[in-house]
Protein backbone atom coordinates (compact mmCIF):
# COMPACT_ATOMS: atom_id res chain seq x y z
CA UNK A 1 0.00 0.00 0.00
CA UNK A 2 1.45 3.56 -0.92
CA UNK A 3 2.75 5.54 2.34
CA UNK A 4 1.10 9.02 1.33
CA UNK A 5 2.76 10.50 3.72
CA UNK A 6 5.80 9.66 2.84
CA UNK A 7 5.29 10.25 -0.70
CA UNK A 8 4.49 14.10 0.00
CA UNK A 9 7.88 14.57 1.10
CA UNK A 10 9.53 12.95 -1.90
CA UNK A 11 11.87 15.61 -4.17
CA UNK A 12 14.29 14.69 -7.28
CA UNK A 13 16.95 15.75 -4.72
CA UNK A 14 16.23 12.93 -2.61
CA UNK A 15 15.91 10.30 -5.09
CA UNK A 16 15.32 10.02 -9.41
CA UNK A 17 16.66 6.59 -9.87
CA UNK A 18 14.49 6.74 -12.96
CA UNK A 19 16.09 10.65 -14.13
CA UNK A 20 12.41 11.91 -14.47
CA UNK A 21 13.20 15.50 -13.16
CA UNK A 22 14.04 17.19 -17.08
CA UNK A 23 10.62 15.71 -17.76
CA UNK A 24 9.02 17.71 -14.79
CA UNK A 25 11.35 20.35 -15.63
CA UNK A 26 9.92 20.58 -19.16
CA UNK A 27 6.36 20.13 -17.80
CA UNK A 28 6.78 23.21 -15.41
CA UNK A 29 8.19 25.09 -18.65
CA UNK A 30 5.02 24.34 -20.70
CA UNK A 31 2.67 25.63 -17.48
CA UNK A 32 4.39 28.48 -17.16
CA UNK A 33 4.28 29.02 -20.94
CA UNK A 34 1.11 31.32 -22.76
CA UNK A 35 0.41 27.67 -24.75
CA UNK A 36 -3.20 26.49 -23.73
CA UNK A 37 -2.02 23.39 -22.32
CA UNK A 38 -4.75 21.92 -19.64
CA UNK A 39 -5.69 20.13 -19.27
CA UNK A 40 -3.02 17.73 -19.61
CA UNK A 41 -2.47 13.89 -19.00
CA UNK A 42 0.82 12.35 -17.89
CA UNK A 43 0.23 8.74 -18.60
CA UNK A 44 2.27 5.85 -17.65
CA UNK A 45 1.05 1.72 -16.87
CA UNK A 46 -0.07 0.73 -13.41
CA UNK A 47 2.62 0.36 -10.89
CA UNK A 48 5.25 2.53 -13.03
CA UNK A 49 5.68 5.17 -10.20
CA UNK A 50 2.76 7.87 -11.17
CA UNK A 51 1.91 8.51 -8.27
CA UNK A 52 5.74 9.27 -6.87
CA UNK A 53 6.66 11.22 -9.94
CA UNK A 54 2.98 13.32 -9.18
CA UNK A 55 4.27 14.75 -5.63
CA UNK A 56 8.06 15.38 -6.78
CA UNK A 57 6.63 17.22 -9.57
CA UNK A 58 4.19 19.27 -7.39
CA UNK A 59 7.43 19.88 -4.72
CA UNK A 60 9.50 21.19 -7.68
CA UNK A 61 6.42 23.56 -8.57
CA UNK A 62 6.34 24.91 -5.13
CA UNK A 63 10.39 24.74 -4.67
CA UNK A 64 11.09 27.58 -7.33
CA UNK A 65 7.53 29.11 -7.71
CA UNK A 66 8.01 32.98 -8.93
CA UNK A 67 4.24 32.33 -10.70
CA UNK A 68 2.93 31.73 -6.75
CA UNK A 69 1.20 28.67 -7.89
CA UNK A 70 -1.52 27.18 -5.59
CA UNK A 71 -0.80 23.43 -5.88
CA UNK A 72 -3.23 20.63 -4.91
CA UNK A 73 -3.35 17.10 -5.12
CA UNK A 74 -6.34 15.04 -5.45
CA UNK A 75 -6.34 11.20 -4.64
CA UNK A 76 -9.36 10.68 -6.88
CA UNK A 77 -9.29 6.87 -5.96
CA UNK A 78 -9.81 7.86 -2.46
CA UNK A 79 -12.85 10.70 -3.04
CA UNK A 80 -14.99 7.79 -5.51
CA UNK A 81 -16.71 6.57 -2.84
CA UNK A 82 -18.57 10.10 -1.95
CA UNK A 83 -20.08 10.47 -5.28
CA UNK A 84 -18.95 13.69 -5.69
CA UNK A 85 -15.66 14.86 -7.76
CA UNK A 86 -17.20 18.54 -7.87
CA UNK A 87 -16.95 19.48 -4.52
CA UNK A 88 -13.65 16.91 -3.85
CA UNK A 89 -12.30 19.62 -6.49
CA UNK A 90 -13.88 22.44 -4.42
CA UNK A 91 -12.85 22.00 -1.17
CA UNK A 92 -9.10 20.90 -2.51
CA UNK A 93 -9.25 25.05 -3.72
CA UNK A 94 -10.82 25.51 -1.01
CA UNK A 95 -7.86 24.45 1.12
CA UNK A 96 -5.42 26.53 -0.51
CA UNK A 97 -6.88 29.31 2.44
CA UNK A 98 -7.17 29.46 5.87
CA UNK A 99 -10.94 28.62 7.00
CA UNK A 100 -11.08 32.64 7.92
CA UNK A 101 -10.01 33.88 4.86
CA UNK A 102 -12.83 36.35 2.88
CA UNK A 103 -11.03 34.25 -0.18
CA UNK A 104 -11.76 31.13 0.69
CA UNK A 105 -15.47 32.21 2.23
CA UNK A 106 -16.45 34.25 -0.94
CA UNK A 107 -15.24 31.16 -2.82
CA UNK A 108 -17.29 28.56 -0.71
CA UNK A 109 -20.36 30.80 -1.02
CA UNK A 110 -19.89 31.59 -4.76
CA UNK A 111 -19.84 27.87 -4.97
CA UNK A 112 -22.71 26.27 -3.15
CA UNK A 113 -25.64 26.89 -5.26
CA UNK A 114 -24.30 25.19 -8.13
CA UNK A 115 -23.34 22.50 -5.81
CA UNK A 116 -26.57 22.19 -4.08
CA UNK A 117 -27.82 21.57 -7.61
CA UNK A 118 -25.92 18.68 -9.36
CA UNK A 119 -24.56 16.61 -5.69
CA UNK A 120 -28.13 16.65 -3.49
CA UNK A 121 -25.72 17.18 -0.07
CA UNK A 122 -27.86 16.52 2.69
CA UNK A 123 -30.71 14.67 1.33
CA UNK A 124 -32.45 11.94 2.47
CA UNK A 125 -31.31 8.54 0.86
CA UNK A 126 -34.95 7.11 1.00
CA UNK A 127 -36.01 9.86 -1.71
CA UNK A 128 -34.16 7.47 -4.20
CA UNK A 129 -37.13 4.50 -4.76
CA UNK A 130 -39.10 7.42 -6.16
CA UNK A 131 -36.51 9.09 -8.52
CA UNK A 132 -33.83 6.13 -8.77
CA UNK A 133 -30.38 7.24 -10.29
CA UNK A 134 -31.68 11.17 -10.08
CA UNK A 135 -32.17 11.03 -6.09
CA UNK A 136 -29.42 13.09 -5.98
CA UNK A 137 -30.65 16.20 -7.62
CA UNK A 138 -33.84 16.99 -5.46
CA UNK A 139 -33.42 19.84 -3.51
CA UNK A 140 -33.30 19.83 0.40
CA UNK A 141 -36.44 21.20 1.18
CA UNK A 142 -38.56 18.34 -0.48
CA UNK A 143 -36.84 15.38 2.33
CA UNK A 144 -39.56 16.44 4.70
CA UNK A 145 -42.19 14.84 2.42
CA UNK A 146 -40.73 11.90 2.37
CA UNK A 147 -43.66 9.85 4.14
CA UNK A 148 -46.18 11.36 1.56
CA UNK A 149 -44.11 9.33 -1.34
CA UNK A 150 -44.61 6.75 0.56
CA UNK A 151 -48.37 6.76 0.81
CA UNK A 152 -48.14 7.43 -2.91
CA UNK A 153 -49.05 10.87 -3.17
CA UNK A 154 -48.46 12.83 -6.25
CA UNK A 155 -48.66 16.49 -4.53
CA UNK A 156 -44.72 16.16 -3.59
CA UNK A 157 -43.75 14.42 -6.70
CA UNK A 158 -45.78 17.48 -9.14
CA UNK A 159 -43.67 19.62 -6.26
CA UNK A 160 -40.78 17.93 -6.35
CA UNK A 161 -40.42 18.43 -10.38
CA UNK A 162 -41.70 21.31 -10.46
CA UNK A 163 -39.17 22.36 -8.18
CA UNK A 164 -35.97 20.38 -10.21
CA UNK A 165 -37.19 22.54 -13.20
CA UNK A 166 -36.66 25.90 -11.43
CA UNK A 167 -33.63 24.55 -10.46
CA UNK A 168 -32.53 23.19 -13.94
CA UNK A 169 -33.31 27.12 -15.32
CA UNK A 170 -30.81 28.39 -12.32
CA UNK A 171 -28.25 26.30 -13.38
CA UNK A 172 -26.67 27.75 -15.84
CA UNK A 173 -26.53 30.62 -13.87
CA UNK A 174 -25.45 28.52 -10.56
CA UNK A 175 -22.71 27.26 -12.72
CA UNK A 176 -21.37 30.70 -14.34
CA UNK A 177 -21.37 32.12 -10.81
CA UNK A 178 -19.31 29.42 -9.52
CA UNK A 179 -16.54 29.67 -12.83
CA UNK A 180 -16.70 33.50 -12.15
CA UNK A 181 -15.54 32.99 -8.34
CA UNK A 182 -13.24 30.15 -9.68
CA UNK A 183 -11.56 32.61 -11.83
CA UNK A 184 -11.80 35.09 -9.27
CA UNK A 185 -9.73 33.56 -6.96
CA UNK A 186 -7.50 32.73 -9.24
CA UNK A 187 -6.76 35.67 -10.82
CA UNK A 188 -4.07 36.88 -8.18
CA UNK A 189 -2.82 32.74 -7.17
CA UNK A 190 -2.66 30.64 -10.42
CA UNK A 191 -3.93 27.29 -9.43
CA UNK A 192 -2.53 23.90 -10.52
CA UNK A 193 -4.58 20.87 -9.63
CA UNK A 194 -2.57 17.57 -9.70
CA UNK A 195 -5.79 14.22 -10.12
CA UNK A 196 -4.15 10.97 -9.61
CA UNK A 197 -5.78 7.66 -9.86
CA UNK A 198 -8.45 8.39 -11.52
CA UNK A 199 -7.72 5.15 -13.99
CA UNK A 200 -8.41 3.44 -10.62
CA UNK A 201 -12.13 4.53 -9.66
CA UNK A 202 -15.69 3.13 -10.48
CA UNK A 203 -16.28 4.09 -14.10
CA UNK A 204 -19.21 6.39 -13.51
CA UNK A 205 -17.15 8.48 -11.05
CA UNK A 206 -14.41 8.74 -13.57
CA UNK A 207 -16.55 9.71 -16.43
CA UNK A 208 -18.17 12.52 -13.83
CA UNK A 209 -14.81 13.77 -12.90
CA UNK A 210 -13.21 14.11 -16.63
CA UNK A 211 -17.14 16.03 -17.40
CA UNK A 212 -16.76 18.37 -14.37
CA UNK A 213 -13.00 19.08 -15.11
CA UNK A 214 -14.48 19.97 -18.87
CA UNK A 215 -17.58 22.01 -17.39
CA UNK A 216 -16.45 23.80 -14.55
CA UNK A 217 -12.65 24.17 -14.52
CA UNK A 218 -11.80 25.05 -17.92
CA UNK A 219 -11.17 28.90 -16.46
CA UNK A 220 -8.35 31.05 -16.81
CA UNK A 221 -5.56 30.63 -14.75
CA UNK A 222 -6.57 27.21 -13.57
CA UNK A 223 -4.39 24.27 -14.87
CA UNK A 224 -5.27 20.55 -14.36
CA UNK A 225 -3.26 17.69 -14.72
CA UNK A 226 -4.20 14.05 -14.68
CA UNK A 227 -2.43 11.32 -13.76
CA UNK A 228 -3.57 8.02 -15.14
CA UNK A 229 -3.22 4.73 -17.41
CA UNK A 230 -4.62 6.38 -20.18
CA UNK A 231 -5.16 3.24 -21.97
CA UNK A 232 -7.34 2.17 -18.58
CA UNK A 233 -9.38 5.31 -18.49
CA UNK A 234 -10.09 4.36 -21.84
CA UNK A 235 -11.67 1.21 -21.16
CA UNK A 236 -13.46 3.00 -18.24
CA UNK A 237 -15.53 5.23 -21.12
CA UNK A 238 -16.38 2.13 -22.73
CA UNK A 239 -17.64 0.36 -19.63
CA UNK A 240 -19.77 3.62 -18.94
CA UNK A 241 -20.77 4.26 -22.61
CA UNK A 242 -20.65 1.15 -24.28
CA UNK A 243 -18.35 -0.84 -26.19
CA UNK A 244 -18.98 0.67 -30.05
CA UNK A 245 -17.56 3.76 -28.14
CA UNK A 246 -14.67 5.37 -29.61
CA UNK A 247 -12.91 5.96 -26.54
CA UNK A 248 -10.12 7.50 -27.75
CA UNK A 249 -12.12 10.68 -29.59
CA UNK A 250 -13.89 10.70 -26.22
CA UNK A 251 -11.25 11.47 -24.11
CA UNK A 252 -9.14 13.51 -25.87
CA UNK A 253 -11.63 15.81 -26.22
CA UNK A 254 -11.23 16.59 -22.82
CA UNK A 255 -7.37 16.94 -22.98
CA UNK A 256 -4.83 19.51 -25.18
CA UNK A 257 -1.66 16.86 -24.38
CA UNK A 258 0.46 14.26 -22.91
CA UNK A 259 3.04 13.32 -21.23
CA UNK A 260 4.40 9.97 -21.66
CA UNK A 261 6.24 8.11 -18.53
CA UNK A 262 9.07 6.55 -20.14
CA UNK A 263 10.11 3.22 -19.13
CA UNK A 264 13.46 2.50 -19.65
CA UNK A 265 16.47 5.21 -18.91
CA UNK A 266 20.17 5.40 -20.62
CA UNK A 267 23.15 4.22 -19.04
CA UNK A 268 26.31 5.85 -19.47
CA UNK A 269 27.29 4.04 -22.37
CA UNK A 270 23.92 4.81 -24.03
CA UNK A 271 22.15 1.23 -23.69
CA UNK A 272 17.92 1.37 -22.62
CA UNK A 273 17.64 0.30 -19.67
CA UNK A 274 14.42 -0.80 -18.07
CA UNK A 275 13.17 1.07 -15.12
CA UNK A 276 11.82 -1.97 -13.47
CA UNK A 277 15.89 -3.09 -13.63
CA UNK A 278 16.84 -0.29 -12.16
CA UNK A 279 13.98 -0.22 -9.59
CA UNK A 280 15.03 -4.03 -8.67
CA UNK A 281 18.29 -2.85 -7.67
CA UNK A 282 17.17 0.09 -5.53
CA UNK A 283 15.17 -1.54 -3.62
CA UNK A 284 17.46 -4.27 -2.54
CA UNK A 285 19.37 -1.76 -1.69
CA UNK A 286 17.19 -0.02 0.10
CA UNK A 287 15.96 -3.44 1.97
CA UNK A 288 16.04 -3.60 5.74
CA UNK A 289 16.18 -7.36 5.41
CA UNK A 290 17.93 -8.43 2.80
CA UNK A 291 21.98 -8.65 4.32
CA UNK A 292 24.81 -6.59 2.85
CA UNK A 293 26.99 -9.83 1.86
CA UNK A 294 23.93 -10.36 -0.66
CA UNK A 295 23.24 -6.84 -1.66
CA UNK A 296 27.20 -6.54 -2.54
CA UNK A 297 26.91 -9.78 -4.49
CA UNK A 298 27.03 -7.70 -8.19
CA UNK A 299 25.94 -11.34 -10.11
CA UNK A 300 22.26 -10.99 -8.65
CA UNK A 301 21.34 -7.64 -10.45
CA UNK A 302 22.37 -9.44 -14.11
CA UNK A 303 19.57 -11.86 -13.41
CA UNK A 304 16.90 -8.54 -13.51
CA UNK A 305 18.50 -7.90 -16.79
CA UNK A 306 18.33 -10.88 -18.73
CA UNK A 307 14.86 -12.46 -17.75
CA UNK A 308 11.76 -11.55 -18.92
CA UNK A 309 10.53 -9.18 -16.75
CA UNK A 310 9.63 -5.72 -18.76
CA UNK A 311 5.95 -6.92 -18.27
CA UNK A 312 6.31 -6.13 -14.60
CA UNK A 313 5.32 -3.29 -12.79
CA UNK A 314 7.23 -1.57 -10.03
CA UNK A 315 4.88 -3.06 -7.59
CA UNK A 316 5.50 -6.44 -8.88
CA UNK A 317 8.97 -5.43 -8.50
CA UNK A 318 8.50 -4.57 -4.98
CA UNK A 319 6.57 -8.56 -4.49
CA UNK A 320 9.79 -10.15 -6.26
CA UNK A 321 11.72 -8.14 -3.35
CA UNK A 322 9.53 -9.17 -0.40
CA UNK A 323 10.21 -12.53 -2.03
CA UNK A 324 13.82 -12.19 -1.79
CA UNK A 325 13.47 -11.19 1.55
CA UNK A 326 11.34 -14.08 3.02
CA UNK A 327 13.50 -16.48 1.82
CA UNK A 328 16.21 -14.63 3.77
CA UNK A 329 14.17 -14.93 6.78
CA UNK A 330 13.80 -18.91 6.09
CA UNK A 331 17.48 -19.43 5.70
CA UNK A 332 19.61 -21.23 7.79
CA UNK A 333 22.95 -19.81 7.28
CA UNK A 334 24.39 -22.73 9.07
CA UNK A 335 23.67 -25.23 6.18
CA UNK A 336 24.89 -23.05 3.84
CA UNK A 337 27.50 -24.27 1.48
CA UNK A 338 27.76 -21.80 -1.40
CA UNK A 339 26.03 -18.48 -0.15
CA UNK A 340 26.82 -16.70 -3.31
CA UNK A 341 25.44 -19.50 -6.27
CA UNK A 342 22.46 -19.79 -3.30
CA UNK A 343 21.56 -16.16 -3.44
CA UNK A 344 21.70 -16.30 -7.11
CA UNK A 345 19.11 -18.80 -7.15
CA UNK A 346 16.88 -16.87 -4.52
CA UNK A 347 16.73 -14.07 -7.14
CA UNK A 348 15.88 -16.41 -10.05
CA UNK A 349 13.28 -18.25 -8.86
CA UNK A 350 11.80 -15.36 -6.78
CA UNK A 351 11.31 -13.48 -10.94
CA UNK A 352 10.18 -16.77 -11.95
CA UNK A 353 7.77 -16.76 -9.67
CA UNK A 354 6.56 -13.60 -10.11
CA UNK A 355 6.80 -13.08 -13.24
CA UNK A 356 6.26 -16.60 -15.11
CA UNK A 357 3.88 -19.04 -12.76
CA UNK A 358 4.16 -21.72 -16.23
CA UNK A 359 8.43 -21.56 -16.01
CA UNK A 360 8.33 -21.70 -12.15
CA UNK A 361 5.98 -24.72 -12.06
CA UNK A 362 8.17 -26.60 -14.59
CA UNK A 363 11.55 -26.18 -12.52
CA UNK A 364 9.14 -27.28 -9.51
CA UNK A 365 8.43 -30.45 -11.30
CA UNK A 366 11.75 -30.96 -12.63
CA UNK A 367 10.28 -30.80 -16.31
CA UNK A 368 11.27 -27.39 -17.86
CA UNK A 369 10.58 -26.95 -21.62
CA UNK A 370 13.29 -25.91 -23.77
CA UNK A 371 11.16 -22.88 -25.31
CA UNK A 372 10.09 -21.65 -22.06
CA UNK A 373 13.28 -21.63 -20.26
CA UNK A 374 14.93 -19.58 -23.17
CA UNK A 375 12.12 -17.36 -23.97
CA UNK A 376 12.34 -16.12 -20.17
CA UNK A 377 16.28 -15.93 -20.18
CA UNK A 378 16.43 -13.49 -23.02
CA UNK A 379 17.70 -16.14 -25.70
CA UNK A 380 16.65 -16.47 -28.96
CA UNK A 381 17.86 -20.23 -29.65
CA UNK A 382 19.79 -23.54 -28.43
CA UNK A 383 23.00 -22.72 -27.04
CA UNK A 384 26.33 -24.07 -29.47
CA UNK A 385 29.10 -22.81 -27.76
CA UNK A 386 31.23 -24.39 -30.53
CA UNK A 387 29.19 -21.38 -32.56
CA UNK A 388 28.94 -18.77 -30.51
CA UNK A 389 30.80 -18.05 -27.06
CA UNK A 390 29.45 -14.74 -26.85
CA UNK A 391 27.61 -15.86 -23.67
CA UNK A 392 30.48 -17.31 -21.72
CA UNK A 393 32.35 -13.42 -22.59
CA UNK A 394 30.03 -10.98 -22.10
CA UNK A 395 26.76 -13.14 -19.66
CA UNK A 396 28.33 -15.25 -17.32
CA UNK A 397 26.04 -15.06 -14.78
CA UNK A 398 23.20 -16.23 -17.46
CA UNK A 399 24.98 -18.85 -18.90
CA UNK A 400 25.65 -20.00 -15.23
CA UNK A 401 22.39 -20.36 -13.99
CA UNK A 402 20.65 -21.61 -17.44
CA UNK A 403 23.78 -24.54 -16.99
CA UNK A 404 22.13 -25.34 -13.40
CA UNK A 405 18.27 -25.28 -15.08
CA UNK A 406 19.78 -27.47 -18.00
CA UNK A 407 20.06 -30.44 -14.96
CA UNK A 408 15.85 -30.06 -15.03
CA UNK A 409 15.12 -30.41 -18.56
CA UNK A 410 14.39 -33.42 -20.26
CA UNK A 411 16.34 -31.91 -23.46
CA UNK A 412 19.52 -30.60 -24.41
CA UNK A 413 19.75 -26.89 -24.92
CA UNK A 414 23.14 -26.46 -24.10
CA UNK A 415 25.64 -28.32 -26.08
CA UNK A 416 29.56 -27.80 -24.45
CA UNK A 417 30.81 -30.54 -27.50
CA UNK A 418 30.90 -30.90 -30.79
CA UNK A 419 28.69 -34.00 -31.80
CA UNK A 420 32.33 -36.36 -31.47
CA UNK A 421 32.23 -35.35 -27.64
CA UNK A 422 35.21 -33.04 -28.29
CA UNK A 423 35.80 -29.78 -26.62
CA UNK A 424 37.02 -26.60 -27.66
CA UNK A 425 40.24 -25.90 -25.65
CA UNK A 426 39.20 -21.88 -25.60
CA UNK A 427 35.71 -23.20 -24.88
CA UNK A 428 36.54 -25.19 -22.08
CA UNK A 429 39.21 -22.63 -20.19
CA UNK A 430 36.20 -19.87 -20.68
CA UNK A 431 33.53 -22.31 -18.97
CA UNK A 432 36.01 -23.60 -16.36
CA UNK A 433 36.72 -19.96 -15.47
CA UNK A 434 32.95 -19.18 -15.08
CA UNK A 435 32.39 -22.45 -12.94
CA UNK A 436 35.72 -21.63 -10.39
CA UNK A 437 33.92 -17.75 -10.21
CA UNK A 438 31.15 -19.24 -8.75
CA UNK A 439 33.23 -21.92 -6.78
CA UNK A 440 31.22 -24.37 -8.56
CA UNK A 441 33.62 -26.66 -10.64
CA UNK A 442 33.47 -29.72 -7.95
CA UNK A 443 29.79 -29.77 -9.31
CA UNK A 444 30.28 -30.50 -12.86
CA UNK A 445 31.23 -33.10 -15.02
CA UNK A 446 33.69 -33.94 -17.67
CA UNK A 447 31.30 -31.79 -20.44
CA UNK A 448 30.88 -29.17 -17.54
CA UNK A 449 27.15 -29.82 -16.96
CA UNK A 450 26.06 -29.55 -13.55
CA UNK A 451 26.35 -33.24 -12.62
CA UNK A 452 22.67 -34.63 -11.30
CA UNK A 453 23.65 -35.57 -7.96
CA UNK A 454 24.40 -31.83 -6.54
CA UNK A 455 23.19 -30.10 -3.34
CA UNK A 456 22.12 -27.26 -5.83
CA UNK A 457 19.00 -28.96 -6.63
CA UNK A 458 17.89 -30.25 -3.47
CA UNK A 459 18.66 -26.33 -2.49
CA UNK A 460 16.01 -25.93 -5.52
CA UNK A 461 13.53 -27.79 -3.78
CA UNK A 462 14.08 -26.63 -0.83
CA UNK A 463 13.46 -22.65 -2.21
CA UNK A 464 10.34 -23.35 -4.06
CA UNK A 465 9.00 -25.16 -1.50
CA UNK A 466 9.72 -21.73 0.51
CA UNK A 467 8.09 -19.66 -1.82
CA UNK A 468 5.02 -21.56 -2.08
CA UNK A 469 4.61 -21.15 1.46
CA UNK A 470 3.40 -17.44 0.79
CA UNK A 471 1.52 -16.80 -2.00
CA UNK A 472 -0.60 -13.82 -0.55
CA UNK A 473 2.21 -12.12 -2.07
CA UNK A 474 0.98 -12.42 -5.66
Amino acid sequence: MIDYNLMKELTFSSRDEFTRKPIAEKIIKLLDSAIDVSPLIIDGKWGTGKTEFCFKLKNLIEENNPNDYKVGYVNAFQADHANEPLLTLIAEVASFYDEKDDKRKNFIKNAVPYLRLISGIGLKAGLGFAFGRYAADIPDALADGMEEIKDGSKSLIDQSLESMIKDQVEAEKNLSTLRDALSDIASTNPIILLIDELDRCRPDFAVMMLETIKHVFDVDNVQIILITNAEQLKATIKHSYGSETDSHSYLYKFFKYQINLPTTIKDVEGRSIENNVTYFKVTVQASRVIPQDFKDNEFIYDISKFVKIAHLSLRKVEQVVRCIETLIIFEDNSKSKNPEVEQLLIVFLSFAYIANKNLFEQIRDRNIQVTDILKFSSSSEEIYLQNDQSILENFPTKFFILLILHGLSKDDFIHTTTYDGNMDYHISRLVEHILKDFDFIQESNSTYHIVNSSYIYKYIDHTINNLLLFDIVK
